[in-house]
C-alpha cells in the first residue's frame, strides 16, 4: 500500500502505525478511513445514508441515519437494531424533542419519525432481492 500512499489520508491511524502520516491530513479528495486503522467487523446498509458499521473497539463504531438527530442515534439505536430491520424487513420509529423556530417564535416540540427502514424509496428492487433500478429505468415495467 506505500506505492498508492499519496492517495489516502492516514492521520486518524494510531502514531505508532506504520502507515501513519499527517501529510494529506484534511486535504480534499484524498481516502480516509473512517475507523481508522481497526478493521470493520460487519457492514450493514439499509438505505442511501443510513449504516452501521462495527467494530471491536465500541468507540470506533459508526452508526448513520439520515434526518435523524445524532444525539438520538448515538443514545438509543445499536448495531443489532439495523441487523433486525434488514432480516425482518421491519421499521422501527423513533420520538424526541427539538427546538424550532417559527416567525421569531422559538419551541419546543416533540417528533415522531420513521427511524430505521430497509425500504428505499429512491430505488426500485428486483425480484432476485440484491439488485435494483432508479425509478424511471427503461427496464422497469409499467
Amino acid at each position: 500500500m506505500t506505492e498508492i500512499s499519496h492517495w489516502f489520508d492516514t492521520s486518524n491511524f494510531d502514531k505508532d502505525h506504520p502507515l501513519f502520516s499527517e501529510t494529506n491530513k484534511r486535504v480534499l479528495g484524498k481516502f480516509k478511513s473512517e475507523t481508522g486503522d481497526i478493521m470493520p467487523t460487519e457492514f450493514c446498509g439499509l438505505r442511501s445514508k443510513m449504516y452501521s458499521l462495527a467494530t471491536p473497539d465500541p468507540s470506533k463504531s459508526f452508526l448513520k441515519a439520515k434526518e435523524i438527530s445524532k444525539a438520538y442515534v448515538k443514545k438509543h439505536v445499536r448495531h443489532e437494531q439495523y441487523l433486525h430491520v434488514l432480516n425482518s424487513w421491519s421499521v422501527t420509529k423513533c420520538k424526541f424533542r427539538s427546538f424550532r423556530s417559527k416567525r421569531h417564535k422559538v419551541t419546543t416540540r416533540e417528533f415522531t419519525k420513521v427511524c430505521l427502514s430497509c425500504i428505499d424509496d429512491t430505488r426500485c428492487l428486483l425480484p432476485d432481492g440484491i439488485r435494483s433500478l432508479a425509478y424511471g429505468h427503461c427496464r422497469i415495467s409499467e
